[in-house]
């Protein structure tokens, strides 16, 4: 008897689209090149005059500039006509999807990738555990800073990993003393989520483990990051009739980019975004 296969599957994977939902998203229209760019035009300063007086002090506005080019990122797949004629239809059905899928892991870990270039005043750093207390610490760097304050809403970007540290350190006094009901009790049933410091906590495991293990999370504004898109993605087919007794193309291509926003009159000061850098070790039991 021949075998059957009556279900199929793709490899699971988390699907977090983090970058969206944490920077600020630019669209490149056509006809504006390759380079993205973007001015910070400095503050200026006024001052006490009197009735009789003359203001010559006339102040002089400076503007750094700032810039990213988005690069073109694709998938391609070929699938002959003999494999869609032999192979079960639950099979084929996922290699499409299994595409789309790809391309949004690639854009997305890219956008984590850039974590490694953050300010690393609030890092743990490497085999140490992440606390609530570098996370406040980032915010505050964010939201305080002399050189200019961030006014979008903070996040901060984690793998589950660095997320199971902050509920260790939650859950930390059980066993010890008594535990009114609040939030070490719902850490308890749910496990830890919502915000430290004012900062909403995403998990995303997409974030790659270095051989330490060590992971790099990140607080961000929102304001923080440039997400520059230099197109929509285009998906496209195409026939190759001489390849394998014919075989159908399908590609996905995409074009973006992720670039730090800072500050300063060079436009070099890192202000609204700090790395964790943290230890990754899987949860025992």
């Amino acid at each position: 008897m021949p075998t059957i296969y009556a279900e199929a599957r793709s490899i699971r994977e988390q699907k977090s689209g983090t970058w969206e939902k944490t920077t600020t998203v630019k669209r490149q229209a056509e006809g504006e090149g390759l380079t993205f760019g973007w001015s910070i035009v400095n503050q200026i300063d006024a001052q006490n005059i009197t009735e009789t007086g003359t203001n010559n002090n006339f102040q002089q506005f400076q503007v750094s500039v700032q810039s990213t080019q988005p690069e073109m990122t694709q998938v391609i797949i070929k699938v002959t006509d003999r494999t869609y004629r032999k192979s079960p239809k639950q099979v084929t059905a996922q290699m499409g999807p299994a595409a789309g899928r790809a391309m949004e892991r690639k854009k997305n870990r890219d956008f984590l990738s850039l974590f490694t270039t953050f300010a690393t005043t609030n890092s743990p750093g490497s085999g140490n555990p992440l606390s609530h207390g570098h996370i406040h610490a980032a915010v505050v760097n964010a939201r305080s800073n002399t050189t200019e304050p961030a006014m979008s809403p903070v996040s901060t970007i984690l793998h589950g990993f660095q997320v199971y540290d902050l509920q260790i350190e939650q859950l930390a006094p059980i066993g010890t003393y008594s535990i009114p009901s609040g939030m070490t009790e719902e850490v308890y049933k749910q496990g830890f989520r919502g915000m430290v410091g004012g900062s909403e906590i995403r998990e995303d495991g997409n974030i790659v483990l270095t051989s330490t293990p060590d992971a790099n999370g990140a607080t961000i504004a929102r304001e923080g990051v440039y997400s520059v898109m230099g197109m929509t993605l285009k998906r496209e087919t195409d026939r190759d009739i001489f390849f394998g007794g014919g075989a159908d193309v399908i590609s996905m291509t995409d074009e973006y980019a992720f670039a730090e926003n800072k500050s300063g009159t060079s436009g070099t000061t890192q202000v609204f975004c700090y790395r964790h850098l943290s230890d990754a070790t899987a949860p025992a039991s």
